[in-house]
This record gives structure tokens, sequence and C-alpha cells, in this order.
């Protein structure tokens, strides 16, 4: 048994990128009819940890699996008592209207409003001690475990520890391009930008006030350095990091930016009350260089290798 161990990164990554893996697995066997069976893909990938399923969380319009309470088999030092995680979208779903779905990012509104419920009865059964619930998610699902942490912060003040695999960021790979000065003359004109629009994004976007206290909330945060959808969460802390130390007006215009964004101003994003899930105060950004085929790039399967290149840093707002 690999138990999630606090103070082991690696296995933590590991564990949970199996978990997650276990809400893919649950949606395939229930497509193919074999839930119950003998032959269920699904139970494998949380056994071997040490963990059970508590509760399967269902979309109630298509039945689909999209998410899963774990709960450990038996106690384990340093371990939580609950882990919820997300998948993203099927694997049957056509590569680029999953690519087009990520970059729209927000997550369904009943997903968040499932996921929300299920994460405050959890938070109930644990007594509200948020130390003993994790959550987890891979691309979309990612989207929901950012919208649900949110929530949770600024509802009950609950910090909950939480893993996001290729989180989706809605923005252009501006990291792709090798010209470091057009870079940051692209992301300096975009959160020029950003503050000229700010009266409306404030209007849908957090505030100063909202954002600070978020920010004691940290996730783990997995890219990869050569996958478009979520690449750019590299950029996004490194770029605030620079003009934060370059002070006066960069700093005032980054801190702006840096809570809104121009997908705060899309009308449907405005109308679902959802919370903006690309947006993160602090994070602590792990950074893997591996990878060749696109798939591999945004899988989820990346994050349980052992032998990975990974560079961790960590920013604060």
């Amino acid at each position: 048994m690999i138990s999630c161990d606090r103070e082991d990164s690696n296995d933590r990554r590991l564990a949970i990128a199996c978990l997650v893996q276990g809400v893919y697995a649950m949606e395939k066997d229930r497509v193919n009819n074999q839930q119950s069976q003998s032959n269920a893909l699904a139970p494998s990938w949380w056994a071997s940890f040490g963990f059970v399923l508590h509760r399967e969380l269902i979309d109630n319009t298509d039945c689909s699996i999209f998410g899963a309470i774990y709960k450990p088999s038996t106690p384990l030092s340093g371990a939580p008592k609950y882990i919820i995680a997300f998948r993203g979208s099927a694997p049957t779903i056509h590569p680029w209207k999953h690519i087009m779905s990520c970059f729209n990012q927000s997550p369904h509104p009943h997903h968040h409003d499932i996921a929300c419920k299920a994460l405050r009865e959890t938070l109930d059964s644990a007594s509200n001690m948020s130390a003993d619930v994790w959550l987890a998610g891979h691309s979309l699902g990612s989207a929901v475990a950012i919208s649900a942490a949110k929530r949770m912060v600024k509802e009950r003040g609950a910090i909950l520890e939480t893993y996001l695999f290729n989180p989706p960021y809605p923005s252009l790979p501006f990291e792709k391009i090798e010209s470091d000065m057009l870079r940051r003359m692209i992301r300096c004109s975009m959160d020029l930008a950003t503050v000229v629009l700010e009266g409306v994004g404030a209007m849908f976007g957090e505030s100063e006030k909202e954002f600070r206290a978020l920010s004691e909330w940290v996730p783990w945060v997995f890219v990869n350095t050569k996958d478009s959808i979520s690449m750019e969460y590299k950029g996004y802390f490194e770029h605030r990091k620079k003009m934060e130390a370059m002070g006066g007006a960069a700093r005032s215009i980054v801190r702006v930016s840096t809570r809104n964004s121009f997908m705060v101003l899309y009308p449907r994003m405005a109308r679902s009350g959802l919370e903006t899930t690309h947006l993160l105060p602090s994070a602590r950004l792990v950074i893997n260089t591996c990878g060749e085929d696109n798939r591999s790039l945004h899988g989820i399967r990346q994050w349980w290798l052992e032998d990975l290149e990974l560079e961790c840093k960590e920013f604060s707002y």
C-alpha cells in the first residue's frame, strides 16, 4: 500500500492522480455496462492505495459519473478522511471539442452545484475540519475543484488541500513565443487593457478583499510546459512575480490584472454566477518538462509516473 504521506509529495501526486483516473474508469465502466461485474476497471485505481469508494457524483442530465468521494479503508497517518476527485471530459469526445471546452473552461453550473453540495455535506461529516477533506481534479475537473474550493473559502473560511492536474487556462499559449521581450510586451498590454476595463470586470470578478482572503488557499497546480491548455499558468505566475518586483505602477497594474481578466466579461460567465476558475492568488506550481504527443501532454497518466523531471515553485499574493 502506498499511503498519502503528507511529507512525500511524489507519493501524494502519484496516489491522487490515480484516484482521479478512478473517476474516468468509473465512467468507462458505466458506459460499458460493467460496473457490477468482476471485470470492472475502476476499483483497482483506489483499492491499491488503501481507499474505498464512498460516493459517486452523478450528472443528473445524462447519468454520467463526473466525480467521486473516496475514504481510506483504514486510518492513515497524515491522510485525509475524504478525497473528492473530479474528471475532465470523457475520452470519447473529439479532440478539438475537448480543446474548445477546456478554453471555455467554466464548469457546467449543475456540476458546480452538485460539487458544492457534496463538499458541504462532506465537511459537515468531518466536523468542518478542512484538513480532513482534500480536493483533486484533472482538466475540466480541475475547474470544478477550483470553483468549489473558492466557494468554501468564501462561505466557511475552509482552506482545502487541493490538487489540480492540467487545469485549463483560457488564453493563447504565449509561453510558446520564443522571444521573452515579445511575451512581456503582450502580457503588459493585456494588463493595461484589463485595468482599463476593471470597472466592468469588477462587477463579476473578485474584489481585492475577496482575492486576498483566497490567498491563504494554496493549491498544487500541475502543468506541462508543452501543454497548450494549461501551460499559461507558468507565464501567469512568473509574469506577476516580475511585475511585482518592479514595484510602483507596474506592481499596481499587475495586482489588478491578477484578479480580473477578459474572461470575467463574458456574459455567460456573469449570468451563471460561477467562480472565475483560472484566477488563482497563490499556488504551488509543479512543472513537468517531459512528454511528446498532445494526448500525453494534457493527460492524467503522466502524473503517476515516478521518473518525471519536475520543478516546483511557490507563488503567493
